[in-house]
């Protein structure tokens, strides 16, 4: 069950700016002038202005209030001092949260100090602090007015660009966020941010403060990428500028955790949060809740990669940090400690003790939460579905029956989690002996929402990948529905719908924001995007004018009506000009029997849909579909020994666990093979990590060479998007063989430092991690597998980028149009693999350090290309799928390649041998040319491999198993 991340919550006064004190004024008065008492109390109100406003507001007001009393008995004083004065009353107010008493201090300063003839850099700071406390209480208006006050009279004293002038700008832009006006936020914020990085200075937290609260920003409008890219900066900036010992310094490091656990890099976000937990209990204390925030946090990311105990000991932690202080950042932070703690004894079977903590989470959302919420829904309905998996059908239906309707009134139709409660409901019912008829008119209305979210244009790709999760637990909920009907047309569809959630995963790096003109696909989407963000927030504001009698709601109904328009129009043009994106962008399910269709005779479709506790496996053909279920811990193990027997094979490539292999067959595939000659594999997130040629279709105990490996009996290929799965077309005939185009070769730096600049530009975070870049294997036969895949095409139809020539402003200065196959041979890496790489990347270097690129060919740089090949060949290490739990089931590089115009794909699943790589992908394009079909082709090269007993260890799978064919 899903829970929600644990942003760290940044501190009003560093999120405004850090109020700052009422400053001295430049002149003095003189005694003579004022008298010697007077002198004495002015010297003690400016002194204000060189304090810390915030060490003690407290004790400042018993200061200011016996300065009143003295004023008082002498006969008053200069406005400008006393304006002073009211202004280190409402700074002690702010610090001490009575907000409304700061804000009547202030507008008592604000008349003393314009009369007073104060200097125009003391008024701009005064109207800034008068504006952050209106903001604060709601005032919004008049926040802005003073905040465009301050921002006139410092862009007259600093020009355009200007330290205060930034405080302003991020003034104004904090003001529109707090209204949930981000789409006009964000131009302030990103300016306030990137003219703050001009005034970076040691021991100033300001400049990594407005950079994370941008990052969070961006992070929550649906772009997580800019999002990330900002957080990576305010890390490193705090890393350079205040170092381990300041507190901010923590909070850039747990936000940037938390940024890529919003894009599922767990691999990379675990070392972030470790830091980010040492460096605040060292600042903070290991009790502050700051530091409960990041074990959350750590927690989080921990749990999704597989590592349950130490996930359920930080949980603990974090919870006795609430229970001890009192202090959360949400009323239900503590129920949800709760329900996730009793989540982990469940999966124990530790029913006791579920209960116990189950209880608790309900004891304290129900008193923590506003009645009848949809936080407070949550909370039952992960109970709910505890119930369910206990089987304690009749308890879990009382929940669901109960909160269910709470969820359909508080949250819009196609949330998530309100989709996943009505499946459940439905899945409940059925289960407790209600009628079919009103059962799947229940479950067939929220899979209809389903499918028409995931087809939705104006729907981010961010968006989807976070709730990638909800969305297959709700599939596979009807899946479970469908199956107890026999229902195979809501099964194959529940199927597409859980698969599709997961290939969004693969999404998230590869939909730019630019690129392809202002009438390509992608500027389209990108404008569309804005839209939809636009809307979304003016039906928010104009939900929330109902209640405000000042709001002009005729304006906001004529903005949304042309905003909504506006959209509509070009998600028209979208359909209508670019479909074949649309259906890469956002497939839609196909009815059995399409599908069919498409198959041919001797097709066997593997469709596996993993859950939480239940993995279901369709097998479809042309005249059947069965299924069965697997226990996913389970296959969870098998799967992880036949990866760990070819990522780290007996040095002697004899041994292979070929009992695992057999079995697994027998899981999947308990009916065999029957006539089937080309298995076609879609889904899957454990199983998408190992290709399914290396099963074994019988028992063998002999050698490996003479071993019933699958791929003896068919060919295998990935299905990565049913929608543009298409009946196979005749392969072109050799002499009409178009272009060919080989990468790689690369020249991997060498350790000595008389490489480091062209090192240090080979990653994006500005923290090259040096060791992982030369300790990288070399791979000596990659020119010569290039070389060779060329020989298959005409001299005048060849493109070799070897070596310098591979450099990455050379490979995107090249003719990628009208390609027959475009090849790379080189390293791939995976998100998280190194410090710095946020999504998935082909290292090609850079042979000229000013020529703007680092040396990796990003996924989000691959989509944003044009590249019109029958096939890329990714004859490069880790292509294929994600390294860790929590990945993609198919790495972004595959979707960005799609997503580029490629429409067929070779990848490779783990370190391959580059002798074996350069046979495997020189044989399957001969083979291809040929006339063979591309998975015949591949899997003609692993036979004719195992078979070659020239080649050293070559019938092991980690030999000649590692490539996959995925189709587009």
């Amino acid at each position: 069950m899903p829970f929600p991340f644990w942003a760290a919550a940044l501190p009003s006064a560093l999120w405004l700016g850090i109020l700052a004190a009422p400053a001295a004024l430049a002149q003095d008065i003189p005694a003579a002038a004022t008298g010697t008492e007077q002198a004495a109390i002015i010297a003690e109100i400016e002194a204000f202005g060189t304090g810390d406003a915030s060490a003690d507001p407290a004790a400042d007001l018993v200061k200011i209030a016996d300065l009143r009393r003295r004023i008082a008995a002498h006969g008053g004083l200069p406005a400008t001092e006393l304006g002073l004065l009211e202004s280190a009353e409402g700074a002690a107010h702010f610090y001490l949260r009575d907000f409304d008493a700061a804000a009547a201090a202030y507008g008592r300063a604000g008349p003393l100090l314009e009369a007073g003839g104060a200097p125009p850099d003391e008024l701009a700071g005064f109207y800034n602090n008068r504006a952050s406390i209106l903001a604060a209480i709601g005032r919004y208006a008049e926040a802005e007015a003073d905040h465009r006050r301050a921002l006139a009279i410092r862009r007259g004293i600093e020009g355009e660009r200007g330290e205060a002038v930034s405080s302003s700008l991020f003034g104004l832009g904090y003001v529109y966020y707090r209204q949930g006006r981000i789409e006009e936020s964000l131009p302030f914020l990103r300016e306030a941010a990137e003219q703050q990085l001009d005034f970076v200075r040691t021991g100033n937290p300001l400049p990594i403060v407005r950079m994370t609260s941008l990052a969070s920003v961006l992070g929550r409008s649906g772009r997580t990428a800019e999002g990330l890219a900002a957080a990576r900066k305010a890390e490193a900036l705090a890393r350079e500028y205040l170092g381990p010992d300041h507190p901010t310094f923590g909070i850039a490091l747990n936000n940037l955790g938390n940024a890529l656990i919003e894009n599922r890099i767990f691999r990379e976000a675990i070392p972030v949060l470790r830091e980010s937990m040492a460096v605040r209990i060292a600042t903070v204390g290991e009790r502050a809740s700051g530091t409960a925030i990041t074990m959350r946090n750590l927690a989080t990311a921990l749990k999704a990669s597989g590592q349950q105990a130490d996930a359920e000991e930080l949980n603990r932690r974090a919870l006795e940090i609430y229970e001890g202080t009192g202090e959360v950042e949400t009323p239900f932070a503590l129920a949800y400690l709760y329900a996730e703690l009793a989540d982990f004894a469940a999966r124990r079977g530790e029913w006791d003790r579920y209960f116990a903590l189950s209880d608790k989470s309900l004891e304290s959302a129900d008193a923590a939460l506003e009645q009848d919420s949809a936080e407070q829904a949550h909370i039952h309905l992960y109970r709910a579905e505890w119930l369910l998996r206990k089987g304690d059908l009749a308890a879990a239906r009382a929940e669901a029956e109960r909160w269910v309707p709470v969820m359909q009134s508080d949250l819009i139709a196609a949330h998530e989690d309100r989709i996943w409660a009505e499946m459940l409901l439905a899945r409940l019912r059925q289960l407790t002996g209600e009628d079919a008829a009103s059962v799947t008119t229940l479950a067939d209305a929220a899979m209809d929402k389903l499918e028409s979210k995931l087809a939705d244009l104006a729907v981010s790709d961010g968006a989807l990948v976070r709730e990638a999760q909800r969305h297959r637990e709700a599939a596979i909920l009807y899946l479970a529905l469908a199956a107890d009907l026999a229902d195979e047309e809501r099964m194959v569809r529940s199927m597409q719908l859980a698969n599709i959630s997961e290939l969004a995963r693969g999404q998230q790096f590869a939909q730019p924001a630019d690129g392809g003109g202002e009438d390509g696909a992608l500027a389209l989407r990108a404008r569309l995007l804005d839209l939809a963000r636009t809307t979304a927030e003016l039906r928010a504001r104009l939900e929330a004018a109902q209640l405000d009698e000042s709001a002009d709601r005729d304006a906001l109904a004529r903005q949304l009506t042309a905003a909504d328009s506006a959209a509509d129009a070009i998600e028209a043009r979208l359909l209508r000009e670019h479909p074949e994106f649309v259906a890469r962008c956002r497939p839609q399910p196909l009815t059995l029997a399409r599908l069919r269709a498409r198959m041919q005779d001797g097709d066997l479709l593997l469709a596996p849909i993993e859950g939480e506790a239940r993995t279901w496996v369709l097998a479809i053909d042309k005249d059947s579909l069965r299924w069965t279920t697997l226990d996913t811990a389970q296959l969870g193990k098998q799967v992880a020994a036949l990866r760990e027997a070819v990522d780290l094979p007996d040095p002697a490539l004899a041994s292979f666990p070929l009992g695992t292999a057999h079995a697994l067959f027998r899981d999947l595939l308990p009916h065999g093979l029957g006539n089937a000659r080309r298995v076609l594999v879609h889904g899957g997130e454990r199983l998408a990590s190992l290709p399914v040629a290396l099963l074994t279709t019988r028992a063998h105990d002999g050698p490996l060479a003479d071993a019933p490996w699958l791929v003896r009996t068919a060919s295998v290929q990935v299905l990565s998007n049913l929608a543009l799965f298409k009946p196979e077309q005749p392969v072109r005939a050799p002499q009409r063989s178009r272009r060919f185009v080989g990468v790689g070769g690369v020249e991997l730096p060498a350790a000595s430092a008389d490489n480091a600049p062209r090192l240090a530009g080979l990653f994006r975070s500005g923290r090259p991690d040096r060791g992982v870049i030369v300790n990288l294997p070399a791979l000596p036969a990659a020119a010569q597998e290039l070389r060779g895949l060329a020989e298959a095409f005409p001299t005048e139809g060849r493109m070799l980028l070897i070596g310098p020539d591979a450099a990455e402003e050379r490979f995107k200065g090249a003719d990628l149009t009208r390609l027959d196959v475009l090849a790379f041979a080189t390293h791939g890496m995976v998100a998280g693999e190194m410090t710095g790489l946020w999504e998935p990347a082909l290292l090609l270097g850079t042979s000229d350090p000013s020529a703007g690129e680092d040396g990796l060919l990003g996924a989000s740089e691959i989509a944003r290309l044009t590249i019109d090949a029958d096939w890329v060949i990714l004859s490069a290490c880790n292509t294929a799928s994600g390294a860790s739990d929590g990945a993609p089931s198919y790495s972004g590089l595959a979707t960005a390649f799609a997503q580029s115009g490629a429409r067929a794909l070779l990848l490779s699943h783990w370190r391959v041998r580059d002798d074996a790589a350069a046979w495997l992908s020189v044989r399957t394009l001969e083979a291809v040319n040929g006339g063979e079909s591309r998975a015949g082709a591949l899997r003609q090269a692993q036979l004719a491999l195992i078979g070659d007993s020239g080649m050293e260890g070559a019938s092991h799978p980690a030999i000649w198993a590692p490539f996959v064919l995925i189709e587009n």
